[in-house]
């Protein structure tokens, strides 16, 4: 479970989704009330009366520095400092403790992970979607899509993934439309629809005779010794002597000599 207050990034759509598949509950304080999230303010407080006033004599201080100075300060100082409470350093406490970690993914899949999700339009023409203002080509395979699904930070659209929209996997990497490239005309040939990844088509079906499912059924029914459900019809005689199709007996005359072309 995590904790946080209800800041912009934390209620972003890429920290939510992140959260949700790195199966990670998101519980959010209530609003104006930072003794909810006492523990992480005094952290901050930290943050600022200590680390904050040992960085302020550099003059051309980066955000690769700043990262870097507080994991050394947090791993040296804070983590190793008695905490009056506890009697003892929170590293200390954390090591006694029983675990609950579990291990962490590579920075690759909590890229992949921290990114939003939607729907866009491609684009038949060229074969491109646009995502923030920008157009991403798609591989030509993936020309019959007309709504793709794909996934991706805001703050970073160097790539964007397709996704399967029914299993969620990443199908390929998107990349920005070379705009210099596309303007001279040339074109890719176009892949195949299957490079092996799809469905093989069905083999032609073998004469086998009757099914052994259905065989089994026939043979249980004549077990039984019931009559057949279907009785067929005699055929019809085709002998000129036979006394059934000769017989005329019956026949009477017709009251008006059109009635027999009635029937």
């Amino acid at each position: 479970m995590l904790l946080t207050d209800n800041g912009k990034p934390m209620l972003a759509a890429e920290t939510q989704e992140g959260l949700s598949r790195l199966s990670i509950t998101h519980v959010t304080t209530l609003p104006y009330t930072p003794e909810q999230n006492a523990k992480q303010e005094v952290f901050w407080a930290q943050v600022e009366g200590r680390l904050m006033a040992m960085l302020e004599g550099e003059p051309q201080l980066t955000l690769e520095q700043l990262n870097h100075a507080t994991v050394v300060w947090a791993e040296r100082e804070y983590n190793r400092k008695t905490h009056r409470e506890l009697g003892m350093s929170p590293l200390e406490r954390s090591l006694k403790g029983p675990s609950v970690g579990r291990p962490s993914p590579s920075t690759e899949a909590l890229k992949s992970a921290f990114r939003l999700t939607t729907e866009r339009v491609q684009r038949r023409s060229d074969g491109t979607i646009s995502v923030e203002g920008r157009r991403f080509e798609l591989p030509s395979r993936f020309r019959t899509l007309l709504n793709p699904k794909v996934r991706y930070a805001r703050w970073d659209l160097s790539s964007v993934e397709l996704v399967d929209p029914y299993t969620d996997k990443v199908l390929d990497l998107l990349f920005p439309l070379d705009k210099q490239r596309n303007a001279t005309g040339k074109r890719r040939e176009l892949e195949p629809l299957s490079d092996g990844q799809g469905p093989e088509p069905s083999p032609e079906p073998i004469a086998s005779g009757i099914a052994p499912a259905l065989r089994e059924m026939l043979r249980d029914y004549a077990e039984t010794g019931l009559p057949s459900a279907y009785v067929p019809l005699p055929p019809k005689s085709t002998d000129a002597n036979d006394d059934t199709s000769t017989d005329t007996s019956d026949k009477t005359t017709p009251l008006n000599p059109h009635d027999d072309e009635i029937f």
